[in-house]
């Protein structure tokens, strides 16, 4: 049947076929009666239907059939059919209607009628970086509304085809058994038998060589239709929480996989996918089968306490499919997380290794079928993961044999690679396990070692894989919610993660022995172009939490204290080397230092608001996270060969990008700035979801590449000018007017537009008071100082001085550097990277910032 169209769905009214198959079922209510409001229901559904099938006729004439026959039976099937597949139609309407307004009024995209999906262009040129890096957000984003739209249009059509296939079940059961009476037949009865006999007619198929018979697949097919989870429970089961099956289908899942086999599983699933539109559904449910059944969460019933019974396990799946997802042979190379010398199989070594790697792509692409909402479980989801990363570490070996310099692997494995990760990374419980290494013997065994298992993604150019195992902590990682509410705990997972992430880059002596912060920031093992990228949106909302910011300020929960040689508070050094690797690469550096310093920014705005003076503390910690971030990587880059000038250049050239960055992140660039930046997947998570004590959003701030504070000929690197004591008051003074606490009249003439209705940028008001005489601007300094105070602000001198460093500047200083008088980069650069600096008693901040 034809893909219906978006203005075709959104004009159906699907509850009205829930309502008619309950009246269907009731015994209270006349069948004439009900089948009225079916033919009613119908016509209004489906009016605007075009397409290959007229599934109104059909219905209509099942009115008429039934109205004479009366038959029960027939009845039933149609009044089940009316209430399932109303309700699939209603929720997927709903998620149609609801993502189209999202896409076109939120984000400003363009749909088609059919659920193409096209994102607005970013003003700009290829050469600018934040450009292409907010364009890529965009268009990503556009890709996910498209598909979910597409993917619901389907789920309506085919919705629809199932409730024509009902209706024509109901009227064969008339001609062939007409007159009242009968049972309900609203669904397959399942049973493991039935399981058992359907997997073994398959497995006798692909064992003897022959295709599957058309008839077992059309059995399949329908079998496979029964095993759909119930309205209520799917909807539990997709937002997360506990769900329940039948037992029985739960029996027929395993006993089919186990007797069909792996090769059964694939091979049902590839030719089922060549079998239209029924046949590519009964595909993705094939899929969605085996991660049901492997989920924890999804069980056959409840005791009297309400608990779980008969819970999913990967344990439920068979051996070979195991065997294909958790086999990670060492193949001679030290350092893998690796469980076995070599391949499954009797010899020799190069035909093991193809027929394993032959079954395991069709094996992740069958499993890849799997619909968006179903997820492995936990225990599962981490041998997926483990198994792309071991890829990951093959392909960085060359993919070569023991003893032999010829790769073999199958030359698509990268896609399987991204395959396995992106299902095991639907589980977030099991992304945050293998980020943090704390998922117990159960879920993890007790030879896994997260700071080692991670590095090879980490090292991978193409950041695809990250991005799976990533995209969902900056969705997730803010909440205003309470403890104890899904939202929260959602918030608190995305930061362990996030932490597990930041301690393996900043490792100095991993498990075995690797210094992941010296390898990840230089040399061949680098962190990757593409990698970096994905790291720096998956740590960026934490930046305040690396400073030691509480959960009141930064929304964020989870991450805890991070670094520093004490049980608390955390420290610089190690959060240093994080913003040192992400340095590195441009995009990254962009990404963590423009999120810092718009942080560093609302920390001015927010004392506007609240008069908390220790506020600037906060402020200053994270400019000295990215001038000091830059230095290092720069000093670094000369250490390995870079011209002193050319590295220089490339530092401040990072720091003027992330400063635009960063006033696009705080609001900046007018309206169409804040439109593109709330619009974009890469920066909505991070501070402008952040609402806290009403903090007000920056205004325009013009860009000007004068204030920044760089020489001309690119040496000693001096931190900008917006960072002053000059700029952090200026930002007091606009938040003051914006909030009303100062009326814009009553500010100086030099801090306004021509219209007076405005402030200039502080850009400009640098410029008008350098141009103006001594005398006017220091009169002009001094009236907006009292306009500052008589706006409620008392301690402003003191804020001041503690955004830009007074009674930390020092400190911070001696913890990154070693003992002794004017040590050299080359002895900074090798004190940062020693385990000595992580645990000397300096590293830790000044003092306590409480919020």
């Amino acid at each position: 049947m034809t893909t219906p169209t978006i203005p075709q769905v959104e004009s159906w009214k699907p509850l009205t076929l829930v309502t008619a198959g309950e009246a269907m079922k009731s015994a209270g209510i006349a069948l004439t009666d009900c089948l009225a409001e079916v033919d009613l229901a119908v016509d209004k559904s489906a009016s605007t239907w075009r397409g290959d099938a007229s599934a109104a006729a059909s219905m209509r004439a099942v009115s008429e059939v039934l109205t004479a026959s009366a038959s029960k039976r027939a009845t039933d099937i149609v009044g089940d059919a009316l209430i399932s597949q109303g309700q699939t139609i209603d929720a997927s309407r709903s998620v149609i209607v609801n993502t189209r307004d999202a896409a076109v009024d939120r984000h400003g995209m363009s749909v088609g009628l059919d659920g193409t999906v096209s994102s607005p262009t970013v003003p700009g040129t290829d050469g600018d970086v934040l450009r292409l890096v907010l364009q890529g957000r965009l268009d990503r984003q556009a890709a996910d509304f498209q598909v979910s739209l597409k993917e619901n249009l389907a789920y309506c059509g085919s919705a629809l085809t199932a409730l024509k296939s009902a209706v024509d079940g109901g009227l064969a059961d008339l001609e062939q058994h007409g007159g009242p009476g009968g049972t309900s037949l609203g669904s397959v009865e399942l049973s493991g038998e039935d399981g058992k006999e359907i997997g073994t007619q398959i497995r006798d198929a692909v064992d003897d060589g022959e295709p599957i018979p058309a008839d077992v697949l059309a059995e399949l097919i329908e079998d496979l239709r029964a095993t759909g989870v119930e309205p209520a429970q799917l909807e539990a089961y997709l937002n997360g929480d506990t769900a329940t099956i039948p037992a029985s289908t739960q029996q027929y899942l395993k006993e089919f996989y186990n007797t069909a086999g792996v090769d059964g599983f694939s091979a049902a699933s590839q030719q089922l996918q060549s079998q239209g539109q029924a046949g590519q559904q009964a595909a993705a449910s094939l899929a969605n089968g085996v991660l049901v059944l492997s989920n924890e969460k999804v069980g056959t019933g409840r005791d009297a306490d309400g608990n779980l019974t008969g819970a999913g396990s990967y344990e439920n799946l068979p051996q070979d499919m195991r065997d294909l997802i958790s086999t990670r042979p060492s193949r001679g190379i030290d350092g893998l997380d690796s469980n076995a010398m070599t391949y499954p199989g009797a010899g020799p070594i190069m035909d093991d290794q193809k027929n394993f790697v032959e079954g395991q792509t069709k094996l992740f692409d069958a499993l890849a079928l799997a619909e968006a909402g179903n997820e492995p479980g936990t225990k599962m989801s981490t041998e997926l993961i483990r198994q792309g990363m071991h890829a990951a570490s093959i392909d960085a070996h060359g993919g070569a044999l023991p003893f032999s310099n010829e790769p073999v692997d199958n030359p698509g494995h990268a896609e399987t690679l991204e395959k396995a990760i992106e299902l095991g990374s639907r589980n977030t419980d099991g992304v945050r396990a293998i980020l943090t290494g704390e998922g117990g013997p159960d879920i993890l065994g007790s030879e896994y070692h997260a700071d080692t298992a991670v590095m090879p993604l980490l090292q991978r150019d193409d950041g695809t894989a990250m991005a799976s195992l990533t995209d969902w902590i900056p969705r997730e990682a803010h909440s205003t919610a309470p403890e104890g509410t899904p939202e929260y705990e959602n918030s608190v997972r995305a930061g362990s993660a996030a932490r597990g992430l930041a301690e393996i880059l900043a490792s100095t002596e991993s498990s075995d022995g690797t210094n992941n912060y010296t390898t990840l920031l230089s040399g061949e093992g680098k962190i990757g172009e593409g990698t970096a990228g994905q790291v720096a949106e998956a740590l960026a909302p934490f930046v305040g939490d690396m400073t030691g910011m509480t959960s009141d300020l930064t929304q964020t929960h989870g991450f805890g204290d991070f670094g520093g040689s004490e049980d608390f508070g955390g420290g610089p050094v190690e959060p240093l080397r994080v913003f040192t690797i992400l340095d590195s690469e441009d995009q990254s550096s962009q990404i963590i230092n423009g999120t810092a310093l718009a942080e560093s920014l609302r920390m001015d705005r927010m004392f506007a608001t609240t008069g908390y003076s220790n506020l600037g503390d906060q402020a200053y910690r994270l400019q000295w996270l990215v001038d000091h971030g830059l230095s290092t990587e720069m000093d670094q880059r000369v250490h390995d060969g870079l011209d002193q000038q050319d590295a220089a250049e490339a530092r401040n050239s990072k720091f003027t990008a992330a400063w635009t960055a960063g006033q696009i992140v705080a609001g900046g660039m007018g309206p169409g700035g804040i439109a593109v930046a709330a619009g974009s997947e890469f920066l909505k998570p991070y501070v402008l979801s952040v609402d806290d004590l009403d903090s007000p959003l920056a205004r325009e701030i013009a860009f000007d590449s004068s204030q920044f504070g760089f020489d001309g000929e690119g040496g000693k690197y001096v931190a900008s000018d917006w960072g002053s004591a000059d700029y952090r008051r200026f930002n007091i003074l606009d938040a003051l007017v914006h909030n009303g606490a100062i009326d814009i009249n009553d500010v100086p003439d030099v801090y306004k537009s021509e219209s007076g209705e405005s402030l200039l940028s502080y850009s400009d008001v640098a410029k008008a008071f350098s141009e103006s005489g001594g005398t006017d601007g220091f009169l002009a300094n001094q009236s907006a100082m009292r306009l500052i105070a008589d706006g409620g602000i008392s301690d402003l001198d003191e804020y001041t001085r503690n955004a830009t460093g007074d009674g930390q500047q020092h400190a911070l200083e001696l913890t990154v550097r070693p003992l002794g008088n004017n040590p050299s980069s080359a002895e900074i650069l090798q004190w940062l990277a020693s385990d000595d600096s992580s645990s000397d008693p300096k590293n830790k901040w000044p003092w306590k910032i409480l919020g």
